[in-house]
């Protein structure tokens, strides 16, 4: 009943075909599984073709990247079913050395694992290496996407296994060392991790009174070691981190307690700013939740409640109802202490850092027709203290409606509105003539964003399709307002049987200000998109071509290119001096 194009008559028809096997009465030996797993080989490589002012000589001056325009990237992974994955990968930025002088060990980035999955009935998981974790709701660490606010309404829950092989380019986002999952009974699962990484941090070493004090001013999240200064952050925070979770399932009923501990090799000191005041600072950052869910025919409650060592809670709980077989509901209440911090949560808000945020969001889904689908939801939320760029408390709301006509294999056309206000620090600038002169510092006010977007995408044949779109877009702030408009053809052609596909768009965008920017989601090389903002005015094309002239071989190309009469590409060491931003990328995958 959760697949919304299957009807209970349908379940009910296919019902007698499907068996559901329990996996620990199919043992396979390790050695086996290595032995007839799939390997896969993916080199890739991309560049700009413009110069950004970071690869340019000032003078005498050497370039502020020390690495040259290439991206690199190469993975190796080997899976069996869905029991065995093990593999590595190896990346390098652009603007990064290829080897990393430090520790002679190849490309700047690497990451590998072995992850064996429901090997038998004691053990159902058991990572080597790096791999990433998840725990209850995302208020301490959560692994997966999605389950947030978009246009699946009803998709709040957060689910999945506690323990997953680590397989992104994200260079700050896992855990290394060892973690296992257990079933000694069959209602109960544990699972353990134990981990120690070095982190890209801001290390910061001060003598005073002829003694030297170490700490850190700030996390490096971007991955990019590109300049002396980046170079110079990297792995220089020892992160020891451990936990684990115990979780009871009696039918229809889940509960859960959880439990991580991070130690940081030095402390965490921050800027004096006032919206500091209540995050996290020192070396010790621990976490703990109890979390839980039930399901009853048609209603589906969960929640989860943390405490962190810094004396703060954090309360997230959800509902999913299915009044009727065409109307499905969505609730979520949460209330996140302005003293509540985790090191990598991700739990339902509208802000990422799961802190000073209480808010209520609902959501519908309602099935018109077989044809017509109508989905919609309102959040709103307040904030008790001050953040970046917000100096005073305040509230936000948002609002999202979209309309869904589909007739299947032939076309898909929807409208969609969405409505955003919350507060941000307005300067006089934003203020009408009269009242700049009353307005000294600047203060928070409401500002409100609001995207239209019209698509149309039409199924020509089994082996075409065509996507169109139109956005708007109207960003108020204070007495000033800007707006944005954008238009793109998508072409796909597929065709059945063949060794080549290709898809390609033509975009025209005119958007006058950065806040009244467009989002848009890009078709990109197998296993990687990209979501870029339009602003400026001008034109954008791409297209992606893959061709597989061998049964084992699958070669990929894509050229996008950026045109500007209006605007600026980048900024700092990726700007570039000219119209035009033009990127490129090619992409081999070796399947034996």
């Amino acid at each position: 009943q959760a697949i919304p194009e299957l009807s209970l008559q349908d379940i009910k028809r296919i019902s007698p075909f499907i068996k559901v096997t329990d996996p620990s009465k199919l043992p396979i030996s390790i050695p086996l599984m290595f032995r007839n797993a799939q390997q896969q080989v993916f080199v890739k490589w991309s560049t700009v073709l413009e110069d950004k002012r970071g690869f340019e000589s000032r003078g005498s001056e050497p370039p502020n990247y020390i690495g040259d325009k290439n991206s690199l990237f190469l993975r190796y992974r080997g899976n069996y079913a869905n029991k065995l994955s093990y593999g590595f990968i190896m990346e390098k930025d652009q603007g990064e050395q290829y080897i990393d002088r430090s520790i002679t060990q190849g490309l700047d980035y690497i990451t590998a694992h072995v992850y064996l999955k429901d090997y038998n009935a004691l053990f159902r998981e058991i990572a080597i290496g790096d791999y990433s974790v998840s725990m209850g709701q995302g208020l301490i660490t959560h692994n997966g996407f999605g389950a947030g606010k978009s246009a699946w309404v009803t998709a709040i829950k957060k689910d999945g296994r506690a323990l997953r092989p680590y397989n992104s380019v994200n260079e700050n986002a896992y855990q290394r060392g060892v973690g296992v999952t257990i079933c000694p009974l069959k209602e109960l699962t544990v699972t353990v991790f134990g981990s120690q990484v070095n982190r890209d941090a801001n290390v910061v070493i001060d003598s005073l009174d002829d003694q030297e004090e170490t700490y850190f001013t700030s996390f490096q999240a971007t991955g990019n070691h590109r300049t002396s200064a980046e170079l110079e952050d990297r792995g220089q925070l020892n992160h020891k981190s451990y936990g684990g979770s115990l979780t009871y399932r009696l039918r229809h009923i889940k509960i859960g307690m959880n439990h991580m501990a991070n130690s940081f090799g030095n402390a965490l000191v921050r800027s004096d700013d006032t919206y500091n005041l209540y995050r996290f600072g020192g070396d010790n950052l621990a976490n703990s939740s109890v979390d839980y869910s039930l399901s009853m025919r048609n209603l589906s409650l969960f929640g989860e409640s943390a405490y962190s060592s810094t004396n703060g809670w954090a309360h997230v709980g959800g509902l999913l109802l299915g009044l009727d077989r065409r109307l499905s509901m969505a609730v979520v209440l949460r209330d996140y202490d302005k003293k509540y911090n985790a090191f990598m949560p991700n739990a339902f808000g509208e802000s990422s850092l799961v802190n000073d945020e209480a808010g209520v969001y609902l959501g519908m889904e309602l099935k018109l027709t077989n044809q017509w689908t109508l989905r919609t939801y309102y959040d709103m939320w307040r904030n008790e203290w001050l953040r970046a760029r917000v100096n005073n408390p305040g509230f936000g709301k948002e609002f999202l409606l979209r309309l869904d006509h589909v007739i299947k294999r032939k076309y898909h056309l929807y409208i969609q509105l969405r409505i955003e206000n919350k507060y941000r620090n307005i300067t006089p600038d934003d203020l009408p003539t009269l009242t700049r002169e009353r307005v000294r510092l600047n203060v928070a006010l409401p500002s409100e964003r609001a995207n239209l977007r019209i698509q149309f995408n039409n199924k020509i044949s089994k082996h075409l399709e065509l996507r169109n779109r139109i956005a708007f877009s109207r960003a108020t702030s204070g007495a000033q307002y800007h707006v944005g408009f954008l238009i793109l053809q998508d072409v796909l052609y597929k065709p059945v049987g063949k060794p080549y596909s290709f898809t390609a768009r033509v975009a025209l965008f005119d958007i006058e200000d950065f806040d009244s920017r467009i989002y848009t989601y890009e078709n990109s090389l197998l296993y990687e998109f990209s979501i870029p903002f339009f602003d400026g005015q001008g034109l954008r094309y791409y297209l992606n071509l893959r061709l597989k002239p061998l049964r084992y071989l699958t070669a990929e190309f894509r050229i996008a290119q950026t045109y500007k009469t209006i605007g600026q590409h980048g900024s700092g060491n990726e700007f570039i001096d000219g119209k035009t931003r033009t990127d490129v990328r090619a992409q081999l995958r070796f399947s034996f």
